[in-house]
């Protein structure tokens, strides 16, 4: 009964409510973007979830990492994050990850996912995750947010990936604005994107923005470049 919702709609059905079940689902990030995603991959069922997060509880968090409380901080947000999930549904498999995504743990992580989910606010990262993804030819979801703004895209071989849109150039943000409505957005987003793709809907290759001062959400077609080979079989 708890996916009875699910079950009824003509995209998920049961055979697409097994399809989450058996899934496997790398989210790298437990923070303002990462929450989001691995609430609602919990809720809709997806099968085995392992959260990538080395970074602690801190009251700056606080603003827009709902499963964190005053008393957790200093606590590793992984440990929590895993908790409170599986206690959302025990019929999940929940595991944590208290290391970050590096050159050299990136490809094993990444080896036999169905999806990758990148919920980080660093470049660095977000190309290990991307040149990882496209190599094991896992698609990767990328996000991100700044203040009101804030975008999602799908990162699949032979498709435009991080490179392509020149991040190897972007220097990271040392404290990038963030309200929690806006990760809220761009979290969801994350998971509804990622869902899709783990049953096997069709996937725009477009970036969408969202802008909160205005409301509005805008498609941006994003292309390949064509000197780019990490996109390659």
């Amino acid at each position: 009964m708890r996916y009875a919702r699910q079950v009824a709609m003509q995209e998920i059905g049961k055979d697409g409510q097994e399809k989450l079940a058996k899934a496997q689902v790398l989210v790298v990030g437990a923070g303002g973007l990462g929450l989001p995603v691995l609430t609602y991959l919990a809720c809709a069922g997806v099968g085995c979830l392992t959260i990538v997060e080395d970074d602690i509880v801190e009251e700056s968090n606080l603003n827009r990492q709902f499963l964190y409380t005053p008393a957790d901080i200093g606590k590793p947000k992984g440990a929590l994050a895993r908790e409170r999930l599986a206690a959302l549904n025990p019929a999940i498999k929940v595991s944590w990850i208290g290391e970050r995504l590096t050159q050299a743990n990136a490809a094993p992580l990444v080896s036999g996912r169905d999806a990758v989910v990148d919920c980080v606010d660093n470049i660095a990262t977000r190309l290990l995750a991307n040149d990882a993804c496209l190599r094991a030819n896992v698609p990767l979801v990328e996000a991100g947010i700044d203040g009101f703004y804030g975008y999602v895209f799908p990162v699949l071989r032979g498709g435009a990936c991080l490179r392509c849109l020149g991040y190897a150039e972007i220097a990271s943000p040392k404290s990038p604005g963030a309200i929690g409505c806006t990760a809220g957005v761009i979290g969801s987003l994350e998971a509804s994107v990622c869902i899709r793709l783990l049953l096997g809907m069709p996937v725009a290759p477009d970036m969408l923005t969202y802008d909160g001062t205005r409301m509005e959400f805008e498609n941006v077609r994003i292309f390949r470049n064509e000197g780019c080979r990490h996109g390659e079989g």
